[in-house]
């Protein structure tokens, strides 16, 4: 008896850590992942001798695929990607759906000096917009992203809410449908892919020419003993 009152009391600081780990400020996030050609891996598996040949880098052919430092604007926002892909924004939305635009340029359309009407493509730049709705199953007990790719609006206005991700639509992979998620009061989207050839160096400088119209997303960490409290400044 004496042993399980110990184990209790070790064990209730962690879970108090953890509820501080999660309460804060809502977000919305996502993560940036590397997107590989399972095909092509399995064929060059499956051809006798490749394995004695060669080593599983050299099978697969793994070239990196960068994720970290793919710029993100949000609603008077602009970040990068972590070490890890992850993109973590202030939710300043409060609708359960989500617009998602790609694109490697937008420029702003002026209201008065210095005023900004809204966000637009930039005519001949490809882009593509897709939207995620959360939605919940009750039959199921599941709650779920449904995923659809959209036509632009009239003039190629870009939503006001839209989250756009700085990059060419040919290197940037969006799956559609049903996309399983958690139910949380911040918005954790489905996984944004990136393919081989993602130019970061070049979509990094040309964000340059727009950057001082956005505010930077500031995250502050504190660490303390079985906790991390993070909080995103507006």
């Amino acid at each position: 008896m004496f042993m399980k009152k110990n184990y209790y009391i070790l064990i209730l600081p962690l879970l108090l850590g953890i509820c501080l780990i999660i309460e804060a400020n809502p977000t919305i996030s996502f993560f940036f992942k590397p997107l590989g050609d399972v095909e092509k891996v399995i064929k060059k598996l499956k051809k006798p001798g490749n394995l004695a040949k060669h080593t599983v880098r050299s099978i697969v052919n793994i070239e990196p695929v960068p994720v970290a430092g793919i710029f993100v604007v949000y609603s008077g926002f602009i970040t990068s990607s972590n070490y890890h892909g992850q993109i973590v924004l202030p939710r300043k939305h409060y609708k359960s759906t989500v617009t998602l635009v790609v694109t490697s340029e937008i420029t702003p359309v002026s209201l008065f000096e210095n005023t900004y009407l809204h966000w637009s493509l930039v005519s001949g730049v490809p882009a593509a917009m897709y939207s995620c709705e959360q939605k919940y199953n009750e039959m199921e007990d599941e709650l779920y992203w449904q995923v659809e790719e959209l036509p632009f609006l009239a003039g190629n206005q870009i939503p006001v809410s839209a989250i756009v991700i700085i990059a060419k639509p040919k290197n940037v992979f969006i799956p559609v449908g049903k996309i399983p998620t958690i139910k949380s009061a911040n918005l954790v989207l489905p996984d944004v892919y990136v393919k081989k050839g993602l130019d970061i160096v070049k979509h990094g400088a040309d964000v340059l020419t727009i950057r001082h119209l956005f505010r930077p997303v500031t995250i502050e960490e504190k660490h303390e003993p079985f906790k991390m409290l993070t909080q995103i400044s507006d």
